[in-house]
């Protein structure tokens, strides 16, 4: 993870034990769990929420492999948390400075997660043929990113993102007073160029 979601693993490992190291040449952590112990109690917790087919059949070797029955994921509804860990491992949160639109974003090498995540939150999926070459959920519209942001608020991101998501209303204010248009030496401006460095800055 990104070394900015340090406090994130560390939740995690107070959890389930383990160790976080500083990955060498670049700015990201990595979480090791190799005791039995901890690892059981992830597993135990972790099963019928795994929905990334590739990850589910790992997971259904570890269940074999310690006599444990695997479960399968029930039907994403909006009562479930899982789309705040998908956000902190797979979304984006950013503001294109060529339009000023906000958009929530999720990228993956197939469509098979991204396409509930439309019927529930809105949005649309697209085929990005950047390098990626990945399947994108991609969220613009006002009314769709303030229905997400009361979904973080039940489920909060646990990630660096979540300040960016705390931030969305403040965004949506000071646009609709043209603030990001601003005459540099107007408060109007100062105030959006306060808020446009806490979010550059993930504050």
């Amino acid at each position: 993870m990104d070394i900015r979601d340090e406090r994130a693993l560390q939740a995690v490992k107070n959890v389930y034990g383990g160790s976080i190291k500083l990955r060498s040449n670049a700015n990201a952590l990595r979480y090791r769990l190799h005791h039995k112990e901890g690892l059981l109690n992830l597993i135990n917790d972790v099963k019928g929420q795994i929905r990334n087919p590739n990850r589910l059949v790992q997971l259904n070797k570890i269940c074999i492999k310690y006599n444990l029955n695997l479960i399968w994921p029930e039907k994403l509804t909006w009562n479930n948390g899982w789309l705040s860990g998908f956000f902190d491992a797979d979304g984006t949160i950013t503001i294109n400075k060529a339009n000023w639109q906000l958009s929530i974003s999720a990228s993956q090498k197939t469509s098979e997660l991204l396409t509930p995540l439309v019927e529930l939150f809105g949005g649309y999926v697209y085929i990005d043929n950047g390098s990626s070459k990945s399947f994108k959920w991609y969220v613009t519209k006002k009314e769709d990113i303030l229905k997400l942001i009361e979904y973080f608020k039940k489920h909060p991101s646990r990630s660096a993102k979540n300040n960016r998501l705390h931030l969305v209303p403040k965004f949506y204010e000071l646009k609709a007073m043209k603030a990001h248009k601003a005459l540099p030496e107007t408060f109007l401006a100062k105030s959006w160029n306060i808020f446009f460095n806490k979010w550059l800055n993930f504050e």
